[in-house]
């Protein structure tokens, strides 16, 4: 059966930004679509720093409704909304004041992923969290629900003025570009 593959790299502009997620993209494209998705053959979609959370949500939802294996390559910041303090994935726009409206609620990705059938959907995540979101994630971890086999990092937030590197997805993809796909476990 075929797979599909979401390669997602999604962080702000400017000031507010803790990663170069979209460095790790012409990597990670380069690999086969059947390597990234441990099948004979993958459609991918690839999200380079995405503006709006809806569009980003319609590309997650059409993956989602995929039958195959279901990949997920996401690299980027997480930061908490101010109101409701829920972690969101922040997009181009996102500044500290807007995440509400302009970054990806985490829970919206959760709620796409959790009905799909036990065993066809892997996370692979490379994060970095701003100051609050890494206090938070310490007394509540991230929840992507009990049916995904996540694997990746999160990391805390870079000393100032410094922009991370994704160091553990360019890992992974130079792996896959290798030819060789182990289990993700290892």
């Amino acid at each position: 059966m075929p797979g599909t593959v979401l390669l997602l790299a999604a962080s702000p502009v400017g000031r507010g930004r803790l990663v170069d997620a979209a460095s790790v993209l012409p990597v990670l494209a380069a690999v086969e679509p059947a390597v990234l998705s441990g099948t004979d053959t993958a459609s991918v979609v690839e999200l380079a720093d995405p503006l709006e959370p809806q569009a980003v949500l319609t590309r997650l939802r059409a993956a989602a409704a995929s039958p195959g294996p279901l990949t997920l390559f996401v690299t980027g910041q997480l930061q908490l909304d101010r109101r409701q303090r829920l972690p969101h994935l922040a997009l181009a726009r996102t500044t500290a004041a807007t995440v509400r409206y302009t970054a990806l609620p985490w829970h919206w990705l959760r709620e796409e992923l959790r009905l799909r059938p036990d065993g066809t959907t892997t996370l692979v995540a490379d994060l970095y969290a701003d100051a609050e979101s890494w206090q938070q994630l310490r007394e509540r971890p991230l929840d992507t629900g009990g049916n995904i086999a996540v694997y990746g990092r999160i990391a805390p937030p870079p000393s100032r003025r410094t922009v991370a590197a994704p160091a553990y997805m360019k890992a992974v993809a130079t792996i896959l570009r290798s030819g060789h796909r182990p289990p993700p476990e290892r």
